[in-house]
């Protein structure tokens, strides 16, 4: 069994550090269907990037760092944990399914392996933690945000597998890349 807990090169550092601040940039794109409720948005593709060249230990600390520097470049606001642990805990789970796994496109075991990764991420963040802490912090009720929309974001799982299938192994193809990720040609 490979280890899923790579050493941190220089060249991991710098990537990841890249890589947060690519995030910090799509992440500023995210539509809002539903304020503070209900957002779309494409860092699940730099976050599987973070995971993949990052491992869980890695990641887990990336998203860490990721969720701390937007909370203080958009203006600060509250500070709460909770947030920041789920951030956390996602980029541990982007860590553990997708470093040293190649996933190609023709391949039907990875299209479940990233159909389970995402189900397992967005469970976890979508349709778990985030009613949760937008009941307790908000004030509103779990049951009143999937009634007003949540429960849409299940459209979100097809979307998201589809282009992560469409991306990462493409970004794959690129040796340096795939050294960082751990995977063999």
């Amino acid at each position: 069994m490979q280890n899923k807990n790579p050493q941190m090169t220089l060249l991991r550092l710098v990537s990841l550090a890249m890589l947060i601040a690519l995030t910090l940039i799509v992440s500023k794109f995210s539509i809002a269907v539903i304020p503070k409720q209900l957002m779309v948005s494409l860092t699940f593709v730099v976050n599987t990037v973070i995971g993949m060249i990052a491992g869980p230990i890695w990641a887990f600390i990336s998203l860490v760092v990721v969720d701390l520097l937007d909370m203080f470049t958009s203006g600060g606001g509250n500070f709460i944990i909770w947030w920041t642990l789920m951030e956390a805990v996602q980029g541990f789970f982007y860590g553990l399914f997708f470093y040293g796994k190649k996933l190609d496109w023709s391949n039907k075991k990875d299209w479940l392996h990233v159909t389970m990764a995402t189900l397992v991420i967005m469970l976890i963040g979508t349709f778990i933690f985030t009613p949760l802490l937008i009941q307790i912090y908000y004030g509103t009720p779990i049951i009143a945000q999937f009634i007003a929309g949540r429960w849409l974001k299940i459209f979100e799982i097809p979307m998201r597998v589809i282009i992560t299938m469409a991306i990462i192994p493409a970004l794959q193809r690129i040796p340096e890349l795939r050294k960082l990720a751990n995977i063999s040609k």
